[in-house]
């Protein structure tokens, strides 16, 4: 995800300020939900925006989330991505590239209205001596300070995606930790999951291929998260180690060969590009991993019940991060 930031037109730079072109465009645009829906010439997104507000008030009854006005309205595009975000990071270790924003603080990452914006400042990343991966983004959060809507973006994983994507991104809104980009994603990342799942145990899906398609995705997760770590911490050692910056980046490949290939297996239908592996990339999967230690043992403290669980992180973000 990233954040759609209050103020942006008042910075330096046309990347800010077509960005902030594209969040009033997302605002503006965007189309009332039941409109939407009546309009909708395509019946899977017909049916994809009717179940919005069930989601939603899921969302809100069950997780503890707050939507108020965000995903009232559905915003259309045609758009590979709503930005294209550049994540960067030194070839032999494991430090992200950071940006500062109002409100937000730093991050690890930053997005562009223009994929050719994104590519050039990728380039330049590149020849200072960083990795780069630049990926579409399919969904934000404006941490709840404007009415986020639902996009075209949003639908294309169909039910199952949109309904963990929504969660995620509320969770955004009802706990976010300025400066602590890997926290925060991976609390998203986490409750989008376990959201979605719980979601798809609802006795109207009982007899649905969902709730079988639910849990085959969740275990596949669980394995892809895995494999990310594994190879992340195996390049830690090596990034320690006393080879020289040569030896680590010949030796390096191997690990990267091996993970592209476990990405392959697990992800079947994924494009070619997204299995190429680089630290950038790494850093990235491993940032929105939801296979977090700390939360899952937060959650068996919680005894997987939602709105223990935000008590029990709220308080280990105000006195551990």
């Amino acid at each position: 995800m990233w954040f759609a930031l209050l103020g942006l037109a008042a910075l330096s730079g046309c990347s800010l300020v077509e960005l902030a072109g594209g969040q009033l465009a997302l605002i503006n645009d965007q189309r009332p939900l039941r409109a939407a829906v009546a309009r909708e010439p395509d019946p899977e997104r017909r049916r994809l925006l009717m179940e919005v507000p069930e989601i939603v008030a899921f969302a809100e009854d069950v997780v503890g989330l707050s939507a108020g006005r965000i995903y009232s309205g559905y915003f259309e595009t045609e758009r590979e991505g709503l930005t294209f975000v550049v994540t960067a990071c030194r070839r032999t270790r494991f430090e992200a590239y950071t940006w500062w924003f109002p409100v937000v603080g730093t991050v690890e990452y930053r997005s562009y209205y223009d994929e050719a914006d994104a590519r050039a400042v990728a380039d330049e990343l590149e020849a200072t001596g960083h990795d780069t991966w630049i990926s579409p983004s399919r969904a934000y959060s404006s941490l709840g300070m404007l009415r986020d809507p639902i996009a075209t973006t949003m639908l294309r994983d169909g039910l199952l995606g949109l309904t963990e994507v929504v969660i995620h991104e509320l969770s955004h809104v009802k706990l976010f930790i300025p400066g602590q980009t890997a926290w925060n994603e991976a609390l998203a990342s986490f409750v989008g999951e376990r959201g979605a799942e719980r979601y798809f145990e609802q006795q109207r899906f009982a007899n649905s291929a969902l709730h079988q398609q639910m849990r085959g995705r969740a275990e596949r997760r669980v394995q892809f998260d895995q494999a990310v770590t594994q190879t992340y911490d195996e390049l830690e050692r090596l990034y320690d180690s006393d080879l020289s910056e040569a030896a680590k980046l010949q030796a390096r490949q191997a690990a990267f060969d091996r993970l592209s290939a476990r990405m392959a297996g697990l992800l079947p239908a994924d494009r070619a590009r997204n299995l190429r592996m680089n630290n950038a990339r790494l850093v990235h999967l491993h940032r929105y991993g939801a296979s977090n230690e700390q939360l899952s043992s937060l959650w068996k403290k919680s005894g997987a019940n939602f709105r223990r669980f935000w008590r029990l992180a709220e308080h280990y973000a105000r006195t551990e991060l």
